[in-house]
């Protein structure tokens, strides 16, 4: 049932091209503004280069996150979904794993380009890019917990952000420290492991809270 929820998922990102574009175009215009307001100082740049990456991940990890239940909540989906699936956490751990792939693997697809931008040596690339997909997993599981809570509320982008953003510093912290430390040469052994058990513990609580938050939730 779980690999077909899966792909039942990523059919419907298909049938939504925005769904696909709206994260990678804010993450890539996001990074953008940095080289801008640096000018020509390629030092500063590369200082602020774990910084940009990061805050970029999460802005458009939020934004992706909004996404996940918005139109299966308008259209009474998500309601058929309550009423007919007896393991409902099934769904929500379907709707993570597509919006992952739909949203990590372009992010990593543009990491190049946008590293050239950052001035980050290619040698750095594959850690920089683990540390990415590693650190993405938490902050869509947080912003799902954020977006699936203020489901039923008429105007929920400031409470979503009040939920979130608090949980979304711990990821930040670590992914930043980590990022630098790999631009420095610095072992990041201790930082995946920190980043893993992060996923670990947001797996284990945020689905089963988030399963009760939809069967709380006053669905039309």
């Amino acid at each position: 049932m779980l690999s077909l929820l899966i792909r039942r998922e990523l059919r419907a990102s298909l049938r939504s091209p925005h769904t696909l574009l709206q994260p990678v175009l804010f993450f890539t215009l996001t990074i953008c503004l940095f080289p801008l307001a640096s000018g020509a100082d390629n030092e500063a740049l590369a200082r602020i280069a774990p910084a940009a990456l990061w805050i970029a991940l999460l802005l458009a990890a939020l934004l992706a996150s909004e996404q996940l239940f918005a139109e299966d909540y308008a259209d009474g989906t998500l309601s058929q979904d309550r009423i007919h699936l007896h393991e409902l956490w099934q769904l929500l751990a379907a709707k993570l794993a597509a919006a992952w792939l739909r949203f990590t693997l372009p992010l990593l697809a543009v990491l190049p380009l946008l590293a050239l931008m950052l001035h980050i040596p290619a040698t750095k690339l594959p850690a920089m890019a683990a540390l990415l997909a590693l650190g993405s997993l938490p902050l869509l599981l947080v912003g799902t917990l954020g977006a699936v809570l203020t489901l039923a509320q008429s105007h929920s982008t400031f409470l979503r952000f009040l939920i979130v953003v608090p949980l979304y510093i711990p990821v930040l912290i670590i992914g930043v420290t980590a990022s630098h430390d790999s631009l420095l040469g610095l072992a990041i052994n201790g930082h995946y492991a920190l980043l893993g058990a992060f996923n670990l513990f947001a797996l284990i609580t945020i689905i089963p809270f988030g399963t009760l938050a939809i069967r709380a939730q006053g669905l039309p």
